[in-house]
């Protein structure tokens, strides 16, 4: 998803307390995994120690140590040196099979394509794809987010301005992004009440206008990022075409469990068979040759790293589902979320006094797609850019509001302002009287 629209791991809320668990989730699918598939596949690819050794995950996933090919082959002595390189070739195009080490004879020639191992050409192919499938949900929060007319990475940027170290900068920021967001909030309508609608005939339309379409979007994303690593875990599975488990991972900790190290699992066989048919004088021979998949050493770790990380993924990304619904959707956590900004704001705060207001002002003048964005400024821009857009937005809610109960309570707020000011006055006096002495 875009950088400066979805929760990072850099953000200046990532070292809070309560903030880090949501902020990289999302940037653990589409940019982390999705560069290690890529620079996996890469690597996969690179067919001399040179262009291994140069990729940038050279210590993780370099072959140098188990030779310059993915598949070397043993060639009887009469063969010719020239044909090693044609024969591996072959071998590598047409599939191998394999057999136990053990058995005395070969499979009939008939039974060979049963146990043939053909998934290991197209293990770049298949990684590419994947890294796809993990950057696909971004694209389609970037084409349908910004048409909700909330511009989120704008906001972000402005409250992430390096002017707002500057104290009445800060001030002016924080009057136009709560100025900007409370007329951005108004026009979001809610279903049950009257709407000037843009559009009068196609009114699905309008739904990008809803008071809760990037919420709903947001989860939406997330949930096909977890549907996304679960159909993933069963394609390997399919990919990778196990015979004596139906779901890879599971099998691998089963044969680790019951003493099998990794030589001996079926899953990723290093000794195959190869026959080739060549054409000599008119006659077609048939050769057998045996062949070391020196790949598949390195692909088999590979594949459960992916799968391990997969099902952390999962789970992460369950919580995290869990954590935004509970604490976005419903009105109490909605309600408490503006209380403790408030609170934040002002220690004399009192939300019993004013609940009345306070649940007016989150359910009619925030809105739920409010909360959202309140929650993205607080985990970019930190909690006090927060707290301050919230307790300018409350203001301006008071005065709009314009009600008895509310006048006495900017008054008061007033009152302590220029007393505040009127002190601070007061303590410099003295000094300028000193200076003219």
């Amino acid at each position: 998803m875009d950088a400066q629209t979805l929760p990072q791991h850099h953000s200046a809320s990532s070292n809070k307390p309560g903030g880090g668990n949501r902020v990289a989730v999302p940037r653990l699918h589409y940019y982390y995994t999705t560069t290690f598939l890529l620079l996996t596949a890469v690597s996969l690819n690179s067919e001399t120690s040179s262009e291994r050794i140069c990729n940038i995950f050279q210590v993780l996933i370099s072959l140098k140590m188990f030779g310059g090919r993915p598949i070397e082959c043993w060639l009887p002595a009469e063969y010719k040196s020239s044909w090693e390189d044609y024969t591996e070739m072959y071998c590598w195009a047409r599939n191998t099979y394999v057999t136990a080490f053990e058995d005395d004879n070969l499979p009939e020639v008939v039974n060979r394509e049963y146990t043939m191992v053909s998934y290991y050409q197209w293990v770049p192919f298949f990684l590419v794809y994947v890294a796809f499938s993990f950057y696909a949900p971004c694209l389609l929060w970037r084409l349908f987010y910004d048409k909700s007319g909330i511009r989120l990475k704008d906001i972000m940027a402005f409250a992430n301005d390096k002017a707002n170290v500057v104290p009445n900068q800060r001030q002016a920021n924080i009057r136009g992004l709560s100025a900007h967001l409370s007329s951005v909030f108004k026009h979001r309508f809610r279903i049950g009440e009257k709407h000037p609608y843009h559009h009068k005939v196609f009114k699905i339309f309008n739904v990008r206008y809803y008071e809760s379409y990037l919420t709903y979007l947001y989860l939406a994303i997330k949930s096909m990022f977890l549907m996304n690593v679960l159909m993933q875990m069963y394609f390997m599975s399919r990919f990778l075409e196990l015979d004596s488990h139906r779901y890879y991972g599971y099998g691998i900790l089963y044969d680790l469990i019951m003493g099998r190290g990794w030589k001996e699992s079926s899953n990723f066989p290093v000794v195959t068979y190869c026959d080739m048919q060549i054409r000599i004088l008119g006659h077609v021979q048939r050769h057998t040759v045996q062949c070391v998949l020196v790949i598949n050493i390195f692909t088999e770790k590979i594949f459960f790293i992916l799968w391990l990380w997969y099902t952390l993924l999962s789970f992460i990304s369950f919580g995290s589902i869990l954590s935004w619904i509970f604490g976005s959707i419903p009105f109490n956590q909605r309600r408490q979320f503006v209380a403790r900004r408030l609170e934040l704001a002002d220690v004399n705060f009192e939300k019993s006094r004013y609940r009345h207001e306070l649940d007016e002002f989150v359910r009619d003048y925030i809105k739920i797609d409010g909360i959202f964005v309140l929650k993205m400024i607080t985990i970019h821009s930190g909690i006090l850019m927060c707290t301050d857009i919230v307790d300018q937005m409350w203001d301006q809610y008071l005065e709009e509001s314009g009600n008895q109960v509310i006048r006495e309570i900017i008054e008061e707020k007033n009152y302590g302002d220029d007393y505040d000011r009127s002190q601070s006055a007061v303590s410099i006096e003295p000094k300028s009287v000193y200076r003219q002495k």
